[in-house]
């Protein structure tokens, strides 16, 4: 089925905004995450003129954490947009399935949905959506902030539709709920939210209806993070509390701040035993490091791929470690245990 220059492969999901394919861009050959206004909408205007806002402002953000945009336009009488095709997991799945996540993996995801929201905010965008459904952790590691559908660029007027609320309940800021103007501190009380579940387990307001879950959000604090899950660190625990602050003014003045000191509790990490397997982007020089040792780190992560490669995920697992072990800064070789991870988790889930 074609649509405009892109030809429809599959579908993919279907959300609020519209429906989500994968499609061939026939002018660059290129397999893209095609996303169509739903039919289902008809052509209101305040429709359109949400998805060409959920466009404008993704378009106007280029970071490592955030989903890319490729094109946007109208065909056929529907608005589109094509973004990068991502392969991986979202947090909400991770959640879902309880999968086995280390502790350093687990912040490490936490600093860089810090860094993509914080560039997005110094863009004068809020995304206003934050949820695990919206974070990806890709095939490679990486973490990536999706759908921007309710994003207010801030030199537009907000645009709400009489009787709707934007933004997922669960996650939702006090300011939301209450339906009063909202800032980048929004962003960090969801992005508190998000980080209290995927550190326990459990979602910090647990009410059965709408109205029983807005009003814990407005009036009631939620169970300690340490109660629930007493492995985290107290001032990780910190963090997320005075991310879920009623009063803006008492959280976070900004993303950045969050993420100078999630930054200082992974690295406090990966200095002791829980050392990160997610690949470390912006990992130290492997200064004094042996050039035998560099060379033996080097001759593992290769035999590690090889086994990886042969589905002998086991093999591969404890040649990253020994490699690991010795260069504890090797991306190469935590990029390969992420992933030989996983893999064995999911074969053994399977039963294989």
């Amino acid at each position: 089925m074609a649509f405009g220059r892109y030809e429809i492969l599959d579908k993919l999901g279907e959300g609020a905004m519209g429906i989500v394919y994968r499609a061939k861009d026939a002018a660059l050959g290129r397999v893209v995450a095609l996303k169509v206004l739903s039919s289902e909408f008809g052509v209101e205007d305040e429709l359109h003129q949400r998805f060409e806002r959920e466009a404008e402002a993704i378009g106007r953000l280029n970071h490592p954490n955030i989903v890319q945009v490729y094109d946007l336009g109208e065909a056929d009488g529907h608005l589109y947009m094509a973004m990068e095709l991502l392969e991986g997991e979202d947090l909400r799945h991770l959640i879902e399935h309880r999968t086995e996540v280390p502790l350093a993996d687990r912040v490490r995801i936490l600093h860089e949905i810090c860094d993509g929201l914080g560039y997005a905010h110094s863009r004068g965008v809020v995304h206003r959506d934050i949820k695990p459904a919206n974070i990806l952790v890709t095939s490679s590691g990486r973490v990536k902030i999706l759908d921007f559908g309710l994003a207010r660029v801030a030199t537009r007027q907000t645009i709400t539709r009489r009787g709707v609320i934007l933004g997922t309940p669960d996650y939702m800021s006090p300011e939301q709920a209450m339906g009063t103007q909202v800032d980048p501190r929004s962003d960090i009380f969801s992005a508190g939210g998000v980080f209290y579940e995927f550190l326990t387990l459990q979602k910090p307001f647990k009410g059965k209806t709408l109205h029983s879950v807005l009003y814990q959000i407005i009036s009631e604090e939620p169970e300690p993070v340490l109660t629930l899950n007493p492995d985290v660190p107290a001032r990780l625990a910190a963090i997320v509390h005075r991310m879920l602050h009623k009063d803006p003014e008492k959280r976070y003045a900004a993303m950045e701040e969050v993420a100078r000191d999630v930054e200082r509790i992974h690295d406090a990490l990966r200095r002791s035993h829980s050392r990160s397997a997610i690949p470390q982007r912006a990992a130290l020089e492997p200064a004094g490091v042996p050039e035998d040792v560099r060379s033996r780190v080097h001759d593992l992560v290769a035999r590690g791929r090889s086994h990886y490669d042969a589905g002998q995920f086991a093999k591969a697992l404890f040649d990253m470690k020994e490699a690991l072990a010795l260069d504890p800064t090797s991306a190469d070789a935590a990029e390969v245990l992420w992933r030989a991870g996983k893999r064995l988790q999911e074969s053994r889930s399977r039963g294989d």
